[in-house]
């Protein structure tokens, strides 16, 4: 997918849109770190929302920050791109107590940890104030630091991975096989045939016993709201299952 509005360009618009002076970094609103060379633990986490797009409803936006000073970003447009979700990793560093700098490949970004949330700043590094200022607020969500689960199953050959709620199910795909397990203890094992159709947006895999459809679209949990990257429909007789899922790599 092509992406024809990056964060610099809709953080540029809302700089010209704002007239009141930036908040002092020292306000006694947010949160200062204790010292040291630690990473502070309000500042990593997951974090989302949905930010201003230029020629959409909205655009939503999801990042993971690590220990470890790396990122891992999601971003899905509302309205346009089919709800192509996208994800981009990279590296983040401290510039202060409260402030953070994503670097990407092609751009940065900076944000404000304030409260527990991440306030995305212009372009300059200011704080967005007045009547956008809401728009530009991340607030945290469970279960984005997922790296140790995922690394476990792509060691085991895992290329796909999905799971739901309600009844909780989970599906694992490898190079041969399909592996789906409920929590009441069912599970169907299956060969994977080829994926028809198999395009960028929709793959779906089709057996006598079960049929599996992967849609490159934005999917958030029902239960925590953290999102990934692809939304998986699982059909077995006459049982649909619904939920979300990524590709290891």
């Amino acid at each position: 997918m092509k992406k024809s509005i990056l964060l610099p360009i809709f953080l540029a618009v809302a700089a010209a849109c704002n007239n009141n002076p930036p908040a002092s970094q020292t306000d006694s609103t947010l949160q200062t770190p204790a010292p040291g060379p630690s990473t502070p633990t309000h500042i990593t986490g997951t974090y989302q929302g949905t930010l201003p797009c230029a020629d959409c409803p909205g655009m939503d936006y999801q990042i993971s920050l690590y220990d470890d000073h790396t990122f891992s970003e999601l971003v899905a447009y509302q309205g346009r791109g089919q709800g192509i979700a996208t994800v981009e990793t990279g590296t983040w560093k401290q510039t202060s107590d409260s402030t953070i700098v994503i670097q990407k490949k092609t751009d940065s970004s900076s944000f404000l940890a304030s409260e527990g949330k991440l306030l995305l700043l212009d372009t300059k590094g200011k704080r967005i104030e007045g009547v956008l200022a809401s728009n530009y607020v991340l607030k945290p969500v469970e279960g984005g630091d997922r790296r140790q689960l995922l690394a476990d199953k792509a060691k085991a050959g895992i290329r796909f991975t999905a799971n739901g709620n309600e009844p909780f199910w989970s599906l694992d795909l490898d190079n041969k096989k399909i592996n789906f397990r409920t929590a009441a203890g069912d599970s169907l094992q299956s060969t994977l045939p080829a994926a028809k159709p198999n395009t960028d947006t929709l793959k779906v895999y089709t057996t006598p016993g079960i049929t599996i459809s992967i849609r490159n679209t934005m999917c958030a949990d029902d239960m925590s709201g953290f999102m990934r990257a692809n939304t998986v429909q699982v059909q077995i007789k006459d049982k649909t299952y619904q939920g979300c899922g990524e590709y290891l790599k």
